[in-house]
């Protein structure tokens, strides 16, 4: 489902009236670590003597910059965010193989949501989607691609008036892409333009504080892991990864203002 489509669904959800004058829109923007991790599963017997390709594995920190837009009314709310990461390396490495990464990360998501149990919890839906790029000194170009929806909530507490501690959980149902094109020392058609899919949860704890009237602060944890199964590819008879997994811990923290 498009964006667009999400939009025309949170104002449908949203009363006549939520165009009126009581309208806040949030900005924000954070800096953030995360610790990635992408897990290509051996490919077996897809070599030409029958043997494995080895399992790849490329797995960098990297910092991320992001921004976000918050719109609230009475109890919904749209939420848009994106992030990009810095550029990282990490090597790929077997019995016959070395080859240096650098590698970066995109993500982008879009959720409609509701506060609810008197302003302490929030059930949401929305749609995200996040690329992973990589190029290899020997010319290897690998990007693997994920969209989709998510449904998700949160609780939380209100400590000694001084902030608000919440954890959030939510279920996604995601559609993958992988593409590779090895470089020109690795073995011919190894080549891979594979689709695959995966259900999985993520979850996190934040602490939301007050620095005055206007403006706000966040300190976020959250944990993606996504295992990708069933992969695809139309285009090449080379036995594929039994699996790809994505890991990624990420700790952050943003300001923000309320207009």
């Amino acid at each position: 489902m498009q964006l667009y489509k999400l939009v025309i669904i949170a104002m449908l959800l949203m009363p006549l009236n939520s165009y009126a004058q009581d309208v806040s829109f949030i900005p924000r923007t954070w800096l953030g670590i995360s610790d990635y991790q992408f897990i290509q599963a051996p490919r077996k017997g897809a070599l030409a003597d029958g043997s494995d390709f080895p399992e790849v594995k490329f797995e960098a920190t990297f910092l991320m910059a992001g921004i976000g837009l918050t719109s609230i009314y009475d109890r919904y709310y749209i939420d848009f965010s994106y992030q990009d990461s810095s550029n990282e390396k990490d090597s790929f490495s077997s019995a016959d193989f070395y080859e240096e990464f650098n590698g970066e990360r995109k993500d982008f998501s879009a959720a409609l949501g509701m506060k609810v149990l008197d302003n302490q919890a929030n059930v949401y839906i929305g749609y995200k989607k996040g690329k992973t790029s990589g190029k290899g000194d020997l010319g290897t170009d690998l990007s693997f691609k994920e969209s989709g929806f998510f449904i998700g909530a949160s609780y939380g507490w209100i400590i000694a008036d001084t902030g608000f501690l919440a954890i959030n959980a939510a279920y996604a149902d995601l559609d993958g892409h992988l593409k590779e094109v090895p470089g020109s020392v690795y073995p011919p058609g190894l080549n891979m333009d594979a689709d695959s899919n995966t259900a999985g949860l993520s979850y996190g704890l934040s602490w939301t504080g007050i620095i005055s009237k206007q403006w706000g602060y966040s300190i976020a944890l959250d944990v993606n892991d996504y295992k990708f199964d069933d992969l695809t590819d139309n285009s090449s008879n080379i036995p594929l990864p039994d699996n790809i997994e994505e890991i990624l811990y990420t700790a952050k923290i943003s300001i923000s203002h309320r207009f």
